[in-house]
């Protein structure tokens, strides 16, 4: 799953992330050379902690937890320091070393990881580096979406390494549009419509961030696709008047 990412971030920032590849490798080597793995799987769980917290040091950063800084695999792995994507990606790459099966979950408040224990399965927050009971999710989950909403099933279903790699980039475009880094988030939304070919939503999106780089009439026909593809969205009022002020402004040439 990792890698994946680590592919997008190349295309994305244009740094090539060989070095990043690389020192996941090392890291990885010389922790075994020294740690003998265990034989069950809880036992090598207990050694994913220690490695993860206690000798590579890794921990959240909760002043600047949605900073893109905090989402790219690269700049987490060198500060050891992230959000709840990146490390639990970092995570889940180690676990895989240690030969402990897991996934992310669908949960929609933040990234969860589970592990298969032998008769157990353990949800996980990477952020703080504990497990989560059910009930636990439940709360978090209410604060997410509602007093009235409830955990499900399909909340705490594995998703595959195309989804976790759209959760991925969908927080990433998000940081970067409130940091007004719109060529970043140009970029983020150009590979997520590539994920998604056709989404309306990315689409409008997309066509959001034109908007902020002075590019009216590319905007505009992503915005116009929105409309035709969701007429009844709430949204597609706004847009319609938001298309005809930005008709009677200039071309700006680029």
């Amino acid at each position: 799953m990792i890698f994946r990412i680590l592919g997008i971030e190349e295309e994305i920032s244009g740094q090539p992330m060989v070095l990043v590849r690389k020192t996941l490798h090392r890291l990885w080597l010389d922790w075994l050379k020294l740690n003998p793995l265990e034989e069950k799987v809880e036992l090598r769980f207990e050694q994913l902690k220690k490695l993860f917290y206690v000798d590579l040091g890794f921990t959240s950063d909760w002043q600047a937890y949605y900073h893109s800084k905090n989402l790219l695999i690269g700049e987490s792995l060198s500060r050891r320091c992230g959000n709840a994507t990146s490390l639990a990606m970092l995570l889940h790459y180690f676990a895989r070393k240690l030969d402990i099966e897991c996934h992310a979950i669908a949960f929609p408040a933040q990234t969860i990881l589970v592990f298969k224990m032998s008769q157990r399965f353990v949800y996980f927050d990477a952020c703080n580096g504990e497990e989560c009971s059910l009930a636990q999710l439940e709360v978090i989950h209410r604060g997410h979406k509602g007093n009235l909403a409830r955990l499900s099933q399909d909340d705490l279903e594995p998703i595959s390494s195309a989804q976790m790699t759209e959760r991925w980039l969908a927080e990433l475009k998000s940081a970067c549009l409130r940091e007004d880094d719109f060529e970043i988030a140009l970029r983020v939304s150009q590979v997520l419509l590539r994920l998604k070919p056709g989404d309306p939503h990315e689409m409008r999106d997309r066509g959001f961030i034109y908007q902020q780089l002075d590019c009216n009439n590319v905007a505009i026909n992503d915005f116009e696709y929105f409309i035709e593809q969701c007429p009844d969205d709430p949204l597609s009022k706004i847009l319609k008047v938001q298309i005809h002020s930005m008709d009677s402004q200039p071309a700006i040439l680029h």
